[in-house]
């Protein structure tokens, strides 16, 4: 067979390779699967048939597990990693050239279709033609994405190929492709998808659509549905049920308290009451103050102990409004003194009372249970930081990680270069990883010149790989991000940073010791 794509080179890319890029090539990952398949897509240029067939099977597979937005990433991708270097004439080369006649439909449609990606306007017009040819359905994503295209002559044909695909028969596919759709800029394609999706017929995939991994296709459908089909308020609710991403279930939501009665509110209360998402909660909690004044004081009290920061704000501002003499500090020490949702109680008691009032919480930074301790902490953070920083900086080191890493976060958020050889000091003694990892942290986030004598001692640290590798990555934002800061270092931060560059110099890379020296060089010049 005479291979077309290169009239003035004796030779496929393909096949100049080397057997282990070839595999390396072929055994892509979930993680980098986009990247990769430009890639795999250029291995078609080869005269061997085997490996023609096996790219084609390879790319079958990638490209089967992508959505239409996937797609098109990779269409944008595709010009970025496509080479133009494949042939000399592109007005005279035929997208069939890469097919074998062994491939399955399928395998051809995904072909064509990554064909239709490429950067030459010549070949996607030949791919866009080819694949009008295709009636599985399979290339509707393909003709979609070239009706952006910025060649008209490319841009018009892919329109009127798509128009005509608007029909019962694709159904399935317009509706995986509806998260697109929208995108596109000719109306007349979103006009005639919108009449094809008000017939009833439509509904049962539209419902299919609810069902989708991915989270666009899901909003679409509801989108369709509760705008054409007009869901009744019992369809809506079950699809709140079942959806489990917190903003499409807010979505359906507002939809479902667009068509209700105060009865069907009162009647699902119980269930939307106890929603994961604090937004849907707040909202459920709104309707009820406006639907119930009566009863309102019993669910803003509840809410008061609400986990989520804002819902508690939010109950104290209807509360207020309708009772300004109301004591939230009472009710919440009452709740500690009952043993009710304490460790709520007390967070919310860090929110109303004031600083002064901290020796309230200070006895529960002792307690058995871990949930409460945390809570401590973060309460007294809120209320006087400073004053009890020694007793945060103590819980570092307990046995507990979510204590320890409380206390982390409650320090960072205050000034404690002062405690820099305590927790030196502690890094050094523990016993526990996570208390290493985490005085570690606090080291390396410590002003400019006094974190980088620590990033340099935890980057060659090679007894625990964990710190070593934090070490790194800090070192490398420090540079990065080196003249954020205009604060200079000492005589003896100078001294000691010299000091564990000539100690280190091999531990380091040669690179960063160089960018570290430049900086201390441009500093002791100026002085």
């Amino acid at each position: 067979m005479k291979w077309p794509f290169f009239n003035k080179k004796s030779y496929y890319p393909a096949d100049n390779y080397s057997k282990e890029y070839i595999e390396e090539v072929l055994n892509y990952t979930q993680v980098s699967l986009l990247t990769k398949i430009p890639a795999i897509f250029e291995l078609l240029l080869t005269s061997s048939p085997e490996l023609k067939m096996r790219v084609a099977q390879v790319l079958y597979k990638c490209v089967s597990t992508l959505n239409v937005l996937d797609l098109s990433r990779l269409d944008s991708l595709f010009r970025e990693r496509t080479s133009l270097h494949w042939s000399y004439d592109w007005k005279k080369e035929n997208p069939e050239s890469l097919i074998i006649p062994n491939m399955s439909e399928d395998e051809k449609t995904v072909i064509l279709g990554l064909c239709s990606f490429h950067p030459n306007g010549y070949f996607r017009e030949k791919a866009l033609h080819k694949l009008a040819q295709q009636d599985t359905g399979k290339e509707l994503p393909y003709l979609l994405l070239r009706c952006n295209d910025w060649v008209q002559e490319i841009k018009k044909p892919a329109e009127r190929y798509i128009e005509s695909l608007i029909t019962p028969q694709y159904l399935e596919e317009i509706v995986k492709c509806l998260p697109y759709i929208n995108n596109i800029d000719n109306n007349n394609v979103f006009k005639k998808v919108v009449q094809l999706l008000t017939k009833k017929e439509t509904f049962p995939y539209l419902d299919k659509g609810t069902d989708s991994k991915v989270r666009s296709t899901r909003l679409a459908c509801y989108q369709m549905m509760m705008n054409l089909n007009g869901v009744n308020k019992e369809s809506i609710m079950k699809y709140y049920r079942k959806e489990k991403e917190p903003s499409l279930r807010l979505f359906i939501f507002n939809e479902w308290t667009r068509h209700i009665t105060v009865d069907d509110f009162k009647s699902h209360y119980l269930l939307l009451k106890r929603d994961k998402s604090p937004t849907i909660r707040l909202q459920v909690l709104e309707k009820f103050n406006a639907y119930f004044p009566s009863e309102r004081s019993k669910q803003l009290e509840a809410a008061l102990l609400d986990k989520s920061r804002a819902m508690r704000v939010y109950a104290r501002f209807l509360l207020t409004k309708h009772d300004t003499s109301y004591d939230f500090a009472k009710f919440y020490s009452q709740m500690i003194t009952a043993h009710k949702s304490v460790h709520i109680a007390i967070l919310g008691l860090g929110e109303v009372v004031r600083k002064e009032h901290a020796e309230l919480i200070t006895p529960y930074l002792k307690h058995h249970n871990v949930a409460i301790v945390k809570a401590a902490i973060r309460a007294l953070a809120m209320l006087d930081g400073e004053t009890y920083k020694s007793s945060f900086a103590a819980l570092l080191n307990c046995k507990h990680r979510g204590i320890s890493k409380a206390a982390t976060k409650a320090i960072a958020t205050l000034s404690y270069e002062d405690m820099k050889e305590f927790l030196y000091t502690l890094y050094e003694d523990t016993i526990y990883d996570h208390t290493k990892n985490n005085t570690a942290l606090l080291l390396s986030s410590l002003p400019k010149w006094q974190a980088l004598i620590y990033i340099i001692k935890f980057y060659v640290n090679t007894e625990d790989e964990n710190i070593s590798s934090l070490g790194e990555r800090r070192l490398v934002r420090w540079i990065a991000q080196y003249n954020r800061s205009f604060v200079l270092p000492t005589k003896q931060q100078i001294e000691t940073i010299k000091a564990l560059l000539y100690n280190h110099r091999h531990d380091l890379e040669q690179q960063q010791v160089s960018a570290i020296e430049f900086c201390l060089k441009g500093i002791e010049t100026r002085g």
